[in-house]
Formats: C-alpha cells, structure tokens, sequence
C-alpha cells in the first residue's frame, strides 16, 4: 500500500515538472496491446463520439510492454478536447468501441503545458487517468452529474413525462455549469449535453438568452476569433437564423390572412352596395334639385294630373310658357313622360301633393 502512494507521489512530482517546463506529456499503458498504435486527434466540441482519420494530430507504437509516450511543445497554449484512442485489432481503418464495460478510446480536456498518465486497468482501455488540466477535472464533475441526473429515467415512454423530464434535465444541467464551472470549454460541453438530450434550445433561448450570450461573452475572452468561440458563434447563428426565419413565417401568414379578410370584406361591400342601390330608389338625385317657385307650382299641378291648358289658365300664363316649365323639370329630373314625373317629384317633394301655391 505505501509503495503504491510513493509511486503515485512520483508519477505526479514528474508530471507537475514537465508542466511547469512548457511541455506536454501524455503516456500510458494499454493492456496487452504490444506494438499497436496509439492515436491522438483534436475534436470539436460536439465530436465527442465521432472518431475519424481527419482528426489525427499524431501518432506512436506501444512497446513491448504495451507502454506509449507522446512529448513535445506543439500543442496549443489553449484547452483543447483530444482524443486518445487504439485500435482492439490489427485490421486498417479507426475502430469505434463504445460500451459500458468495453471502450478502446477516452477523450480529455488539455494543453500544450499539462501532463495526462493513464495507468493499466481492468477496464476499459485508459479509463484509468491522472490528469494536471483543471478543466479536465471540471468535466469529469459536469459527466458524474449529468450521469446522476439521467439515472432512472432511461426507460420512460410517456411523451409528456419524458419532456417534462428534458426539460427538467436541461435547467439544472444549465444551473450547474453557471454555479460549479469556470473553465468556458467545460460549459460549452454542457450545452453540447443539453443539445444532444433533445431540448428544445430555440424555444429556450428566446425565453431565456442570457446563459447563451454569456457563454459566447466567455468563449470570446478564452478563445478571441478563433476555434470553439467561431464553432459556438455558427451554432447560435443557426438557432437565431430559425427564430427570424420562424417569425418571418408567421408574419407572412397574418399577413397572408389580413389581405384574404382584406378581399372578403371589400368584396362583401361590393356586392351589399350593388344590392342596396337596387333596393333603393333610382331617383336619389331629385335630393339636390333646385326648383323655382314657378317650377314647383307647375310640379303640383301635374301631380293633381292637370292637363298643360288647365295650368296655363290657372297660372295665367301662356301654354308655350307651360311647355318650357315642364321640358325643363323633366330634363332636372332626367324623365321623359309625365308618369314618371310625377313619381321622382312627389319624392323631391317629401312625398306630399301639398305644395303652397
């Protein structure tokens, strides 16, 4: 027992030198995989479980024992997400393996100045590891947490209980990287879980942009114009380019819905106007007109039926004086014959045959 506390002592006095020399060091066993190649890539931040040759930054052959050793100062003064990953078989190509007690790859959070030694392992190939990177240690926390939360609710089939649990899921796991992560890397790998647990992140971000706008502001400080701030940066575009494209679409319905109601109506009105003007009557017009006070008594008289020789006498006036008076109330009164007269004068008139002589 004190032998295994004074080689662990070692091993991290070692690794803390090399760290505060500038150099990276990652070494390790894989159990019993003599002269087999060991790969690290660089992967983006939603690359967790996507494993191919484009990704490789370098590449070593374990020895004789199984042991490996990748050293330098190439890598970037920034954290970065690196995969360490070996094949289970001699066959050409990148092998996957991805089960619980079986897993030929590890991913972790480093620097061009932290060290990482994965120790020999009945387990899974380098699931056994020391790590100097902080943020590492930051992410192991996020994954033990998001593990605790998913526990038990794997086998849920109800849609209403499975949403309301996603939900559930997405706000603590957005709680806890705002109260117990520093490292911005690490808190983009927290909205990568919620976005890969089928939340509904547009709808999300339009309720609430803060946790969003301050992990850009963060990514920005650690990152400048570069790597995961101008990945995180695309995928908030992404999500605001469907609000305004949503919103545009439902503009353009109301829209769409206001000129139908816009036709309707007017063309309702059209068709009540024609109606109404067939209902009322044609002679509107006599509303306006101006007759003199020879005109209307000649328009009495005519409504009294009072032949043009009875007016004259009755007005003393001649009957070519009486012929004028009523060729010019027809034409005022657009009529051609005296019954037709007689209707559109009596509605001049108010419809009363008492007109003061």
């Amino acid at each position: 027992m004190l032998k295994n506390k004074t080689t662990a002592l070692i091993i991290l006095s070692f690794l803390t030198f090399l760290k505060s020399h500038g150099q990276y060091l990652i070494s390790g066993y894989v159990e019993e995989k003599k002269n087999s190649t060991v790969y690290i890539s660089l992967i983006r931040y939603d690359e967790e479980f996507l494993i191919s040759g484009n990704q490789v930054l370098f590449s070593t052959k374990t020895d004789s024992l199984g042991h490996f050793k990748f050293q330098g100062q190439l890598l970037s003064q920034k954290n970065k997400i690196y995969r360490i990953h070996c094949n289970t078989t001699d066959n050409k190509g990148f092998q996957f393996v991805q089960e619980p007690e079986k897993s030929n790859f590890h991913n972790f959070i480093f620097s061009n100045t932290d060290t990482i030694f994965f120790k020999k392992s009945k387990k899974h190939w380098f699931s056994n590891s020391q790590n100097t990177n902080t943020a590492d240690q930051e992410w192991y926390k996020l994954k033990s947490f998001v593990k605790q939360l998913k526990k038990g609710v794997t086998h849920i089939k109800n849609k209403e209980v499975k949403q309301q649990i996603t939900t559930d899921f997405s706000e603590k796991t957005k709680h806890f990287s705002n109260d117990s992560i520093q490292a911005s890397l690490v808190k983009l790998l927290a909205f990568s879980t919620i976005k890969k647990n089928n939340f509904n992140i547009e709808k999300d971000f339009i309720r609430n942009p803060d946790f969003y706008n301050r992990l850009l502001t963060s990514l920005q400080n650690d990152y400048s114009q570069k790597s995961y701030y101008l990945q995180y940066k695309e995928e908030l575009s992404k999500i605001t380019n469907l609000i305004i494209l949503r919103k545009y679409k439902q503009h353009k319905i109301i829209n769409y819905i206001l000129v139908t109601l816009l036709v309707v109506s007017l063309t309702l009105s059209f068709f009540l106007f024609r109606k109404l003007k067939k209902l009322l009557p044609k002679d509107n017009s006599t509303q306006n007109l101006n007759l003199t006070n020879q005109e209307e008594k000649i328009a009495k008289l005519i409504c009294e039926h009072k032949t043009n020789k009875e007016i004259a006498e009755i007005l003393f006036i001649s009957l070519s004086t009486v012929k004028t008076h009523i060729r010019n109330l027809y034409n005022k009164l657009e009529v051609n014959e005296r019954k037709e007269f007689i209707r559109k004068i009596k509605i001049h008139l108010g419809t009363s045959t008492k007109i003061n002589l």
